[in-house]
């Protein structure tokens, strides 16, 4: 029965290495193949945005308002 159970473990793992070892082979193999049309997929650089004059104010009321909250959980 042990022996039973020892042989049933080994073609298990065996299935699963030869699974595993055959997908990443796969994946190198259409890695390659793909290859040659990596440009269609590259993105153009974009010129940084400027920070608006407004937007240090924003921030400043988001700041102001997540220690009020905490202030408040802590209070309670």
């Amino acid at each position: 029965m042990i022996g039973d159970g020892f042989k049933l473990l080994v073609m298990g793992m065996g299935y699963v290495v030869t699974f595993l070892s055959v997908m990443v082979l796969l994946i190198l193999l259409v890695a390659k193949a793909l290859k040659p049309f990596t440009h269609l997929l590259e993105e153009k650089a974009t010129a940084p945005r400027k920070a608006s004059p407004g937007a240090g104010k924003d921030d400043k009321n988001l700041i102001a308002a997540a220690i009020a909250a905490v202030h408040m959980h802590r209070n309670r």
